[in-house]
């Protein structure tokens, strides 16, 4: 993007959403010459020398710009954002900025669930690399960077993309999530779909065949598309007995899934994704290999904690939509004490009844949701409420038993009892600890 480097000098730009995303797009633009506006519903705690603000809302300063930067935190729907629109200021990402700044070859992930994972994953099988999005690294902060950039990709900021080409895109998967942002699954699903919009027939995208939802954008990509099964040997990656393979000119063993230290079915399509993209990247087996078999996973992604009286604790606090509980639960065989709830995302318990009877012994339900979690769930196994972690720490071994497992793994978003999911699993850790 030659061009737009070489005019953002003389361009006001806004900047809505002073969080990190916002704050790494205004000093980019700074640097770039530009004149920023950063715009903030609340205070901004992070102030930046040259940068106009404005705190506790957004005003009429916003259309006095050239273009306006969205935080992801910020929804489209937002009359102000359907105002920006309206009389054409140009609106992007905080990721279309980035990619705009920067140079190289760009690796993106998006899907409902297991980004991060997969995201981390490539990026140990890439030396070298940049790993940057929703990670908690912007696209922005490599302004003026060339490399190969690894990069995780929400519906939030996919949405407002214009020029964003991956070399290398995937889709793990989509389930119905964010429908509190999103108009409709057919608009979440529209989002993500445009993480391919730009490919060429020299790019790859990767996809889920065994996600309908997935698959069936085989047929609108323009680029080369592989796939991830575990059902079914596919052109790219599939598992077939215990063993995950690639499959790019035959198939080839890459490692059993015994080997690796990370748990689960929704692990083993993260490792099929990783693999496909890094061998297409490198093409070097022993280096997928070697990671595969030392990645020990990610905090707050079905984390082991601890033990206590023969019961074990799993922090899965990343997941935050019904889906996502539906995969941690299918690596574990029976015994499940599940902690689920949390701020409520307007989404439906019901996928987990089935697995629910097979596998927990009883549900802890917390925060807003327990009301749908009782509507939902009841009938399944018993569920007992809770107004704290203590509370449910001190719930799980009352009744808990020798060879049991707890799994905090929500199913719902935080904000309506802890600033964010870590805070949360972190919460869920100390109270573990305090216990042990």
């Amino acid at each position: 993007m030659i061009g737009f480097k070489q005019s953002i000098g003389s361009k006001k730009i806004a900047v809505l959403g002073a969080g990190r995303s916002g704050i790494a797009a205004s000093s980019a633009l700074l640097r770039m010459g530009a004149k920023v506006l950063l715009s903030d519903r609340g205070k901004i705690r992070h102030h930046l020398e040259q940068i106009d603000i404005e705190e506790y809302g957004h005003t009429s300063r916003i259309f006095q710009n050239d273009m306006v930067v969205l935080s992801p935190s910020v929804c489209i729907h937002n009359p102000l954002i359907k105002r920006l629109i309206s009389i054409k200021i140009p609106l992007i990402s905080e990721l279309e900025l980035g990619y705009r700044l920067t140079d190289g070859t760009y690796i993106a992930i998006t899907g409902t669930n297991g980004k991060t994972t997969t995201t981390n994953l490539i990026h140990e099988m890439i030396k070298g690399s940049k790993k940057a999005g929703n990670v908690g690294i912007p696209l922005s902060e490599y302004a003026g960077k060339s490399g190969t950039f690894v990069v995780e990709t929400s519906s939030f900021q996919l949405m407002t993309i214009d020029t964003f080409r991956p070399d290398i895109g995937m889709i793990l998967n989509l389930e119905e999530d964010h429908l509190d942002w999103h108009k409709s699954f057919e608009e979440y699903k529209y989002a993500k779909s445009k993480i391919f919009m730009n490919q060429t027939p020299s790019d790859v995208l990767i996809l889920n065949y065994d996600d309908k939802n997935t698959r069936s954008f085989k047929d609108k990509a323009k680029s080369r598309v592989f796939f991830v099964s575990i059902e079914k040997k596919v052109k790219g990656a599939f598992y077939q007995g215990k063993t995950l393979y690639l499959n790019i000119e035959k198939p080839v063993p890459i490692i059993d899934s015994d080997e690796m230290q990370i748990r689960g079915l929704h692990n083993i399509y993260n490792a099929l994704f990783a693999s496909v993209a890094s061998y297409l990247y490198h093409k070097d087996m022993d280096i997928i290999r070697r990671v595969l078999r030392t990645f020990k996973g990610l905090p707050h992604r079905i984390e082991y904690i601890g033990e206590i009286n023969g019961i074990k604790f799993y922090n899965d606090s990343k997941g935050t939509n019904p889906h996502a509980v539906l995969w941690a639960l299918k690596g574990f065989e029976k015994n499940v004490i599940l902690i689920l709830g949390g701020e409520d995302k307007n989404l439906s318990f019901g996928i987990l009844r089935d697995d629910i009877k097979k596998r927990a012994r009883f549900i802890i339900a917390i925060g807003e949701a327990r009301p749908r979690i009782i509507r939902e769930l009841s009938g399944t196994k018993p569920i007992y409420l809770a107004n704290s972690m203590d509370e449910v720490i001190d719930i799980a071994l009352k009744y808990g038993r020798e060879g049991d497992t707890v799994l905090l793994s929500p199913g719902c978003s935080s904000y309506d009892m802890y600033k964010n999911y870590k805070e949360r699993g972190d919460d869920f850790r100390r109270s573990v600890k305090k216990r042990a």
